[in-house]
């Protein structure tokens, strides 16, 4: 019953992660990643077309893109540790976690981290089996990941690819709750690093836009959600884990290229 908007948020959700790799700015001074122009043209042409249908959404990727590392120290602190990966018993902690794990891919891939990424991969891969998201992230990734470790840009676009492989299966195996689920997990944890990254510093201002403008993604987010948090406990649970979050957001006015914060107090007058 939900297949049609199932499939639509796919479509959400993977587009910008395609694109992500060829938007990141300069700044970073990264090299050149191993990109075909030939092969992404066609596809650039078919997002374009799809981008005036649907709003889209970012990936976890995408939404740590848009922070010039440049002058910022990485953090491993901020990851969530790979030995956590044995906390995560159940079936919704671990696709939860496995939205954690693949952000924290892309935090460590954006920092031109080659060991933290082989790690992360690592755990991505484990965490995915586990679900039985399976083949999202086989060997020959892996090993083009190793074998690119010196291309920043390559790094980035592996991290991506695995994200965007693991809804890929998911939509070919009806499985729109798991979607929910690791892109919950995901959401949330790129909110964390962006939030964290912000800190004191000239990109401060701009990346609380970027991420205030994450209102319409969570919007999303949710209406897809509840379209079967009736028939899955745990999307209902994670329903109820966003709430904060969305009432937040619920908040935010943005309004002729503003953003502003209403508070509780505001709102009831």
């Amino acid at each position: 019953m939900h297949y049609k908007l199932f499939k639509c948020f796919i479509l959400v959700m993977i587009i910008p992660a395609m694109l992500v790799g060829g938007c990141q700015s300069d700044k970073g001074k990264r090299k050149p990643g191993l990109l075909d122009d030939s092969e992404t043209t066609a596809i650039v042409d078919r997002i374009e077309t799809i981008k005036r249908v649907y709003h889209l959404s970012p990936s976890p990727a995408e939404m740590l893109s848009v922070i010039d590392v440049s002058d910022l120290s990485f953090d491993v602190g901020l990851l969530n540790p790979i030995t956590n990966q044995d906390n995560y018993l159940d079936t919704k902690s671990q696709t939860i976690g496995l939205g954690i794990y693949i952000t924290d891919l892309a935090y460590a891939a954006l920092f031109g981290r080659h060991e933290e990424t082989l790690d992360y991969l690592d755990v991505v891969r484990t965490m995915a089996e586990q679900i039985r998201v399976t083949g999202a992230i086989d060997d020959e990734l892996i090993e083009n990941a190793r074998n690119n470790v010196e291309y920043l840009d390559s790094l980035f676009d592996i991290s991506n690819e695995a994200f965007i492989n693991m809804l890929f299966f998911c939509e070919r195996n009806d499985r729109p709750n798991t979607v929910v689920l690791l892109s919950a997990g995901a959401f949330i944890e790129s909110l964390f690093l962006a939030v964290n990254l912000a800190g004191d510093n000239g990109q401060t201002d701009y990346i609380m836009q970027h991420l205030a403008d994450q209102k319409y993604a969570l919007d999303n987010l949710v209406m897809f959600a509840e379209s079967m948090q009736d028939q899955d406990p745990n999307v209902a649970a994670v329903m109820e884990d966003i709430k904060p979050i969305k009432e937040i957001y619920d908040n935010i006015a943005v309004v002729a290229g503003t953003t502003t914060v209403e508070t509780d107090e505001a709102a009831d007058n």
